[in-house]
């Protein structure tokens, strides 16, 4: 039953060809389409500089892939390595692959390196999902050959897919447990709860009193002497007094409830409580004072807010002064009085220029007396009023400028009645 996995690197290859050939870790080393006698690493490099390739930072630099025979069929290390040059050949043809047999550990494995540039073409690797999965069925057929048992991944992972949807359908809400949440829980039930579950209660105590990230980190150092070492939006690292400042913890490994965006999630909602809390407070009904009785009153009735109208009921009282609207309809109304006795004296006019003679009416008769009276009052030097019941003398005396429209209009239409006369 031969498990075939394998994973991406961007960093430099030396390390993982020097770990894969250690000689107290590997029993048989090959190469497929390289030199033995010269560096691994170093061809590598020559290959990727001949294409101009693998050499950015973000690059993909080489593929590492393990193979590694079930327990059960007692493989020696001779038959696993034969295994593993075959799929090389198989795969990865067009490709410089370093392939390491190890015989550490209690399940003999191989290793097989291989350059992302291919020296034929230049080209970079690529495998996809679907070359993933023949890989792993190459696997599975090249060990049948040779007498392996048949690992039948894909039936193991649709049962697995299967039991894993069943579970999701019974317990929707169920959340997934880590390895280290396990081991953690063991732990604590045992007795034997170790640096990692104290964290988690801290973090755990702090998440329920803090309402951002500066002040859940100010809390774990000045609570439990906890510092963080990352802080950033997408990840977060503890480092625990128990274990010294040169071991670090990120969150994800203590489980699904302490990485970042869990803490955030958290520390959101006692923001948004807090804030809900101070919202209901301030809409709260206040003891009420007697200024603030006098204020409210004041508002309601329709007074000015300034302080010293406050508590004066008379004023609220007062008349209001009158608009400028106001006026003005009634300087229109006394227009239209002014109007209509013109249009009398008019005719009174047309009626003395044919022989009949009218008679002032009243209203005439009032304007003449207060233009007189005005006359009078309005010159300082006259000492009496000029004679009215001598007709033969004129009087003579100078007329005041009018105080408004009105006394203008009556003035005018006396002196053409006064020049009509004297024709």
């Amino acid at each position: 039953m031969p498990l075939f996995k394998g994973t991406a690197a961007k960093a430099k290859p030396k390390k993982a060809i020097d770990y894969v050939t250690d000689p107290n870790k590997a029993v048989i080393v090959s190469s497929l389409s390289m030199d033995d006698s010269t560096d691994y690493a170093k061809q590598f490099k020559e290959t990727c500089d001949m294409y101009g390739k693998g050499n950015g930072y973000n690059e993909r630099k080489y593929y590492h892939f393990k193979l590694s025979p079930d327990r059960a069929d007692n493989v020696t290390p001779q038959q696993c390595h034969e295994l593993a040059e075959r799929m090389a050949k198989e795969l990865f043809s067009a490709h410089e692959c370093v392939i390491a047999t190890h015989t550490d550990t209690d399940t003999v494995h191989s290793h097989i390196i291989i350059n992302a540039v291919s020296f034929e073409t230049g080209n970079k690797f690529h495998m996809n999902l679907w070359r993933y999965r023949d890989a792993k069925d190459l696997a599975d057929t090249l060990g049948e050959e040779m007498g392996f048992t048949k690992m039948d991944w894909r039936t193991k992972t649709a049962e697995k897919l299967d039991r894993f949807f069943a579970d999701e359908a019974i317990t929707p809400d169920k959340k997934h447990i880590s390895h280290a949440e396990k081991q953690i829980a063991k732990r604590d039930k045992t007795g034997n709860a170790s640096w990692k579950g104290a964290l988690r209660q801290a973090i755990d105590e702090a998440k329920a009193y803090c309402t951002n990230r500066a002040e859940f980190q100010q809390y774990l150092q000045n609570t439990f002497g906890i510092t963080m070492s990352r802080n950033t939006a997408k990840a977060v690292s503890f480092i625990h007094p128990a274990v010294g400042e040169t071991h670090a913890i990120r969150g994800n490994k203590l489980g699904s409830d302490y990485t970042a965006d869990s803490i955030d999630a958290a520390l959101q909602i006692n923001y948004e409580r807090g804030t809900q809390n101070a919202r209901l407070w301030t809409t709260e009904e206040q003891p009420t004072t007697t200024a603030t009785a006098a204020i409210t009153n004041a508002t309601s009735n329709g007074a000015a807010t300034s302080p010293e109208r406050y508590g004066q009921a008379e004023y609220r009282e007062r008349l209001t002064p009158r608009s400028v609207s106001d006026i003005s309809a009634e300087l229109r109304s006394l227009d239209k009085e002014v109007g209509r006795i013109a249009n009398r004296v008019s005719a009174s006019d047309e009626s003395g220029d044919s022989g009949t003679a009218t008679k002032p009416s009243s209203n005439e008769q009032h304007h003449e007396a207060a233009v007189g009276r005005n006359a009078g009052h309005d010159n300082p030097d006259r000492s009496e009023p000029p004679e009215r019941n001598n007709p033969t003398k004129p009087v003579h005396a100078k007329s005041p400028e009018p105080d408004n429209e009105h006394e203008r209009i009556v003035q005018q239409r006396n002196k053409r009645r006064s020049s009509d006369r004297g024709r």
